[in-house]
């Protein structure tokens, strides 16, 4: 199980924004945003292997573990609390690494704010529309959302049935999610839509899929990989979704490629 950082300070970054801000390592920094309904638990894995060559920085979204308080607005807001933090931090540039809506929100980062990313690492994510999760996000509302259904897409079968880890962490979190701003999240990422703007993001990129990820498949991110100037497109093979969950050593040794 990993373990919840409920004793870390939470520092406002926004007005009417508060949340857990994690600073590990030393080294040039990266900084990880992660996906939905998660946490910054959720780079616990990959944090254990950045950490000996890079400044590692993690922060709660809005709408999520410490944050789960505050509204999600649209990725505009989202992409300025990154830049926030990097204030916070008196960062002028960083390694941008976003995973599923994380991932989103980097893409989003590095269109408004291109001064302030010096790589992006896109891992399990989308830059179109995927119209099914407005049908999920409604589902977390009126109450008829199958959590399992998640898990399935995520596990195999053995996996779930053995509930052991990461599956069992995950089924936990899950099941603990506020599910408004999980839903709020979901309906983000129905409508973003960057596809035709990525050809304006100059900085490397390591476009990162999993070989059995049902929303960011493969072939969509290499679409991504192709808008993108100057990406490199890499598929970890038997992977799922959460491959930062499953198999963060092999996300990790990606991610360090810049910072060897």
């Amino acid at each position: 199980m990993i373990e919840s950082p409920e004793s870390h300070e939470l520092l406002e970054v926004a007005p009417g924004y508060r949340t857990v801000l994690l600073d590990d390592g030393d080294g040039p920094p990266v900084v990880l945003l992660h996906g939905t309904p998660f946490d910054v638990r959720a780079w616990q894995p990959v944090v254990n292997t950045l950490v000996d060559s890079c400044r590692a920085i993690r922060f709660d979204l809005r709408g999520h573990g410490a944050a789960a308080d505050t509204p999600v607005p649209d990725y505009g807001r989202l992409a300025d609390d990154v830049v926030a933090v990097l204030n916070r931090l008196d960062l002028p540039d960083v390694h941008v690494i976003g995973h599923s809506w994380g991932g989103q929100i980097a893409q989003q980062v590095a269109l408004d704010h291109p001064q302030r990313v010096n790589r992006l690492s896109l891992i399990c994510t989308r830059a179109s529309p995927f119209p099914a999760f407005a049908a999920a996000a409604r589902g977390l509302r009126d109450g008829t959302a199958d959590v399992e259904a998640s898990l399935a897409r995520w596990f195999a079968p053995d996996e779930l049935a053995a509930d052991a880890e990461p599956a069992a962490t995950v089924r936990a979190w899950l099941h603990a999610a506020d599910r408004s701003r999980w839903a709020d999240a979901l309906d983000m990422i129905a409508t973003f839509d960057a596809l035709a703007q990525l050809p304006r993001i100059a900085v490397p990129t390591d476009v990162v899929a999993a070989e059995h990820d049902g929303v960011a498949a493969p072939e969509h991110m290499d679409r991504i990989a192709d808008a993108l100037p100057d990406a490199s497109f890499r598929v970890i093979a038997s992977a799922r979704h959460l491959a930062p969950l499953q198999r963060p050593d092999e996300v990790a040794r990606t991610v360090l490629g810049a910072h060897p």
